[in-house]
């Protein structure tokens, strides 16, 4: 009898196992297959592509690779002595100009004041227009001398605001053409995510709802919450030949691909650079509430498992 009821105890013990097994199978099953979630995430940044407006030598570089800048921070300078020279030169036309104009307007004034009976009237008018032609010629000069200070100004490029300069690749005594991308600077405090979904399972994903962020190769979880989800992506399916018709790929009914849609998601909490912008992590939309503050399901802390060792 004790036999029996030993074998039934065991029997029973096993039965409730296996259906608790099964549940929790179809449980990850059904979260792995239907939750929103991606492992295709990348950290973004507010990204400064610095090109100088000026050209010329490059005089000396303050800052090195990868260093951490305040806005307003010297980065390199160029070659300031030609901008010099030139805005001195500007600076004597406006000189010569305004001495020619001071001229001309008491000439005109003079024959003005003569006028007809002392003064051909042709002899007036001549002088009014050198007048008027001088005030343009000053007014050009001052405007190429404005232009040269502010040439001789943007000579030292500065940080345009707190962040990492990175991709460094200027030199002292190279030649740096105007316009030209000399180096990146990633903004301080503007790190964020971008998740990018399936198509089939963006109805668990609006904005506000709470995001739990595992970085690849690192076991910290991070939070923060879907700020917006894009309006719209390319359609690869579809392009124009010559005549402007649309030309339409061939799909398999059987086999079809669902769309990845980015989804910007804001951090709680910014981490420096310490996860840098471009790397990957995966994404887990954990709904309304902050899963954070309360005690996480069997079900998610194994499917996090899952994912740490698959």
């Amino acid at each position: 009898m004790k036999t029996l009821t030993k074998n039934l105890t065991r029997t029973a013990i096993t039965v409730v196992l296996v259906i608790l097994a099964f549940i929790a199978v179809f449980r990850v099953w059904s979260f792995y297959t239907e939750s929103p979630w991606t492992r295709d995430a990348r950290f973004s940044a507010d990204i400064v592509a610095i090109a100088p407006d000026v050209s010329g030598l490059i005089e000396h570089v303050d800052v090195h690779d990868n260093q951490l800048v305040k806005k307003g921070q010297v980065l390199f300078v160029i070659d300031q002595p030609r901008y010099k020279e030139a805005l001195a030169e500007a600076e004597a036309d406006v000189a010569y100009y305004q001495a020619q104009v001071e001229e001309k307007r008491r000439e005109a004034a003079r024959r003005n004041r003569l006028g007809v009976g002392a003064v051909a009237k042709e002899q007036i008018d001549q002088a009014n227009n050198s007048l008027q032609t001088m005030e343009h010629q000053l007014a050009k000069a001052r405007a190429t001398r404005d232009v040269a200070k502010l040439d001789l100004a943007r000579t030292v490029v500065y940080a345009p605001a707190d962040g990492w300069v990175t991709n460094l690749n200027v030199y002292a005594g190279e030649f740096i053409t105007r316009g030209s991308t000399s180096v990146a600077l990633v903004k301080e405090n503007s790190f964020y995510v971008v998740a990018y979904m399936e198509e089939t399972k963006l109805d668990g994903v609006r904005p506000g709802y709470r995001v739990e962020i595992t970085p690849l190769g690192s076991n910290q979880v991070l939070h923060g919450s879907v700020n917006s989800i894009a309006a719209g992506v390319t359609n690869a399916s579809s392009s124009q030949d010559a005549k402007g018709m649309a030309s339409v790929d061939s799909n398999l009914e059987w086999v079809r691909l669902a769309q990845r849609v980015p989804v910007r998601i804001q951090l709680d909490k910014q981490y420096g650079n310490l996860f840098p912008a471009g790397t990957t992590a995966t994404v887990v939309v954990t709904g309304k509430h902050d899963r954070n503050t309360e005690n996480m399901s069997f079900i998610s802390k194994f499917f996090r498992r899952f994912r740490e060792f698959g």
